[in-house]
C-alpha cells in the first residue's frame, strides 16, 4: 500500500484540508500506517496534480487561504478499482522483536525493564484504541453503519495489542 490509498481513503470519508487530513489520520490509519505532515502535503499535491483531487481555496482572515480537498470522480474510480485488488499479506516489521531475537545478550534486569518498558506502550496503546471503540459505539448510528468496516480495523487492533501485552505477560512471567 503506499500513502497515496490511505489520503484517498480518508478523503472519501470527507473533503478536508492537509490539517484536517493529517488530524483524521493521526486518529485512525497512523495505527497502521505511518506518514509524516509533509509526506502527506507531498501526497495532496501529486494527487491534486493526477487529477484525483479537487482543491479549492477557503479565504481565511489574518492566514493564509485553506486548501480544501475533495476527492473528484477519477480519484473515487481509482479508489474503487484499488479496494478491488487483492493484498498480499505483509511481514511484522517489529523492532522489538528484532531486539528481543538478540536478547540472549541482556542480562535479567535489562531483559526485565525492557519487557516493562514495552509492555507499559502496548498497555498505552491498548487504552487508546479502547476510547475510541467507545466513541465510535457511542456515535451515531448511520455513522457506525457507514464505517463498520473501519471499526472493524480498531477492533483488531484492539486484539492485537491483548495479544502483545499476553505475550509479554507470559516472557515477564517465564522470566522470574
Amino acid at each position: 500500500m503506499s500513502l497515496r490509498y490511505a489520503v484517498l481513503t480518508l478523503l472519501d470519508i470527507e473533503p478536508g484540508s492537509g490539517y484536517d487530513l493529517k488530524r483524521r489520520f493521526e486518529r485512525s490509519v497512523s495505527h497502521f500506517w505511518n506518514a509524516s505532515h509533509q509526506q502527506m502535503y507531498r501526497e495532496l499535491h501529486k494527487l491534486h496534480q493526477e487529477g484525483l483531487l479537487d482543491c479549492v481555496e477557503q479565504p481565511q482572515e489574518g492566514k493564509p487561504d485553506k486548501k480544501l480537498y475533495s476527492l473528484t470522480d477519477k480519484g473515487c474510480a481509482e479508489l474503487r478499482h484499488w479496494v478491488t485488488q487483492p493484498t498480499a499479506p505483509q511481514k511484522i516489521r517489529e523492532p522489538f522483536l528484532v531486539r528481543m531475537f538478540a536478547g540472549h545478550h541482556l542480562d535479567r534486569d535489562d531483559l526485565r525493564s525492557a519487557l516493562n518498558s514495552q509492555l507499559q506502550l502496548h498497555r498505552e496503546v491498548l487504552r487508546n484504541y479502547q476510547e475510541q471503540n467507545e466513541k465510535v459505539l457511542n456515535s451515531d448510528a448511520a455513522l457506525q453503519k457507514r464505517y463498520w468496516l473501519a471499526h472493524r480495523t480498531l477492533l483488531l487492533g484492539i486484539e492485537a495489542e491483548k495479544t502483545w501485552i499476553t505475550w509479554l505477560e507470559n516472557l515477564s512471567e517465564e522470566l522470574e
